[in-house]
Order: C-alpha cells, then sequence, then structure tokens
C-alpha cells in the first residue's frame, strides 16, 4: 500500500510539472557600471543609436530635472553635465547603450522600461525602435513631449529574446546646456518546460500505479 502511495504521488508531481513553468526576472537600471557611451553626433537625427564601448559617469540631480526612478542614476559621457554642471554639451546625438541577459531557456517575456532624458531620447530594443523622442518645442528645461526630464515615461518591452539584449538610447540635445539619461525597469522570463516527455512519463506512472491497485485488489 505504501508503494502505491508513493507512486501515485511521484506520478502526480510529474503530470503536474508539464504544466507548470519556471520564471527568472532581470532587474534594468541606468549607472556608470550598465551604461556604456556610443559617441557623438552634432546632427539632431532619428538614427539608431552608436554602439556602446566608452564610459559613463553618475551625475548630479539638482535643478531641474526630476529624481531618478528604481534605484538607477542619471548618467552622462560627461561627469560635469547635469543640472549645475560646469560645462555646456554641445547640441547633437549623445548615443548610449545597456544589455542584460535572459536566460537560454525562456520562452516568453514580458516587462517595461520607465525613462528620463535631456532634452529627449528616442529607445531601441534589439534595433527596433519602441520609443520615439520628444517634441523639442520651447525648450526651456527640456522636451515639451516625453521621454522629457521632468515626468518618467513608462512603455512595454517587446521584443525581448533569449540570451543578450541590448537597449540604445538616442539622447537628442539642443538646449547647449545639460544632457542625461536616465532609467528602471525589469524583464521576466517564462521557461515552459518540454511537456510531451514528462506527460508520458507521468502518464505511465499513472497507468503503474493503476495496475499495481487492481493486483493489490485481486489478492
Amino acid at each position: 500500500m505504501k508503494n502505491l502511495l508513493k507512486l501515485s504521488a511521484l506520478a502526480a508531481v510529474v503530470v503536474a510539472s508539464a504544466t507548470y513553468a519556471s520564471a527568472d526576472t532581470v532587474t534594468i537600471i541606468s549607472n556608470s557600471s550598465t551604461v556604456t557611451y556610443g559617441g557623438f553626433s552634432s546632427t539632431v537625427a532619428d538614427v539608431t543609436p552608436t554602439l556602446g564601448g566608452g564610459a559613463t559617469f553618475n551625475i548630479g540631480t539638482g535643478g531641474v530635472w526630476t529624481a531618478p526612478t528604481g534605484g538607477s542614476s542619471w548618467v552622462s559621457f560627461d561627469p560635469n553635465s547635469g543640472p549645475g554642471g560646469s560645462v555646456q554639451d554641445a547640441n547633437g546625438d549623445y548615443s548610449y547603450e545597456s544589455q542584460f541577459t535572459m536566460a537560454s531557456t525562456d520562452t516568453s517575456f514580458t516587462g517595461s522600461l520607465t525613462v528620463m532624458a535631456d532634452d529627449t531620447t528616442n529607445v531601441f530594443l534589439n534595433g527596433h525602435e519602441l520609443e520615439h523622442d520628444g517634441a523639442i518645442g520651447g525648450d526651456t528645461k527640456c522636451s515639451d513631449t516625453q521621454p522629457d526630464c521632468l515626468v518618467p515615461v513608462t512603455f512595454s518591452l517587446t521584443g525581448v529574446v533569449a540570451g543578450i539584449n541590448t537597449l540604445s538610447f538616442d539622447v537628442e540635445q539642443t538646449g547647449h546646456f545639460s544632457q542625461g539619461l536616465d532609467f528602471s525597469g525589469s524583464v521576466t522570463g517564462t521557461a515552459v518546460p518540454e511537456p510531451s516527455s514528462l506527460l508520458m512519463f507521468g502518464t505511465g506512472l499513472v497507468g503503474s500505479a493503476g495496475m499495481l491497485f487492481r493486483r493489490m485488489r485481486r489478492s
């Protein structure tokens, strides 16, 4: 009887495992260790940013900028940028990049990203644009529409893949002053176990348990 109970319990666990998925969550934040600098173009245009590689710095958040979100930091290639900084960054496009890695076994993904920038930024994931830049307008502080440096904008991260993912940012500067980027978010990847082999094994165990039970009744 004990063996029958053990076999039935094992069969139930195996069958149930075929329908459940394991999940892992990756946190995404901007700081000097997660963001690299790709380069500068004096032409302000909607382009896919240059790949990163250069150093970035955590910069001040005083003045008109809203404080960073989700444990992140405002970053720039220029350590003296930011409200109250001693250097005025030239007008143009500044490229930044950050990467995160999802498990190789993940098959589906959900996530979002919250972004601020001065003056504004485009956001690309694996080469596909997810967020357009905001309208610069009067540029009294940063862009007149999101993404800007005042109100965090949040959007879904679509196009995530198993393995390495690359976030790219095309930060546009038009006011000859502060320039920077801030973002935070997370992605959850789900790995669904291959159901066919688990279900076959579990079904076999159930059948074995049934045969054992019938033999016990006959005896």
